[in-house]
């Protein structure tokens, strides 16, 4: 895993969109399986993940963060938050932090996080449209299948987080699995995420992509990937659906 630099940063991306209108539909007869990110897409974990990251380097002994700082460092797992957030000198101790990170933010899931605003809705309208829905996430998968349970009480097929042995986003392989582990194909998936994490990881996979701007990114990082198209509220990718 590559931890050198924020992804939502970088400019990797810029030579390769996925697409190049934003006028694009999916026909609804091909769209089966809406697969989404976590953290930035369907909820807001942001302050939960800048407190356990705090508490995490106060307790090493290490200068705190900003939210806005922890927003930079957030899109590729614990590890990488982890190790961004460490002073230069410090990045060898990325392992243990790891350790502290997972157990106070086990201990602390859903403190302040919560739904974004309208993405209830959108789960309950693509389960009415008969189109399944799965959770692809860099977050390790004890803490994302109890977020998931908690929050969405059953509604994603699949929930498919980080583990040993399986390559995180943007590498397509956790994507793969949920898409083997329910049946679907890249014709009939679509994937939504927030970053350019999200972007890659689409692109890498082969399916097709829907961007959200109301995440970690924001409108502005996503459109310096060449991510298309970019939506500002959940109940848009509905649009796009035909």
């Amino acid at each position: 895993m590559l931890c050198e630099y924020p992804l939502y940063l970088s400019k990797r991306l810029t030579r390769l969109p996925i697409f190049r209108t934003s006028a694009i539909i999916f026909p609804m007869e091909k769209i089966k399986f809406v697969f989404f990110d976590m953290d930035g897409t369907l909820l807001d974990t942001l302050e939960d993940l800048h407190e356990a990251l705090n508490h995490t380097l106060g307790e090493m002994g290490y200068p705190l963060k900003t939210l806005e700082e922890t927003r930079n460092y957030v899109g590729n797992g614990i590890f990488c938050l982890v190790e961004r957030g460490l002073p230069e000198n410090a990045k060898y101790l990325a392992k243990e932090g790891s350790e502290r990170f997972k157990k106070y933010y086990r201990a602390h899931l859903t403190v302040h996080t919560r739904p974004y605003e309208g993405i209830t809705e959108l789960i309950e309208a693509l389960e009415a449209r008969g189109i399944k829905i799965g959770i692809v996430s860099n977050k390790s998968q004890q803490p994302l299948e109890e977020l998931a349970e908690y929050f969405f009480r059953g509604k994603a097929s699949v929930t498919v987080g980080y583990t040993d042995g399986l390559p995180a986003k943007p590498a397509p392989d956790m994507l793969y699995a949920a898409m083997e582990a329910v049946g679907a194909d890249k014709e009939n998936s679509l994937y939504a995420g927030d970053s350019a994490v999200d972007v890659e990881t689409a692109l890498n996979a082969g399916v097709k992509g829907i961007f959200c701007a109301w995440g970690f990114a924001g409108r502005e990082r996503l459109e310096k990937t060449g991510a298309r198209p970019i939506i500002d509220a959940p109940e848009e990718l509905l649009n796009y659906l035909g």
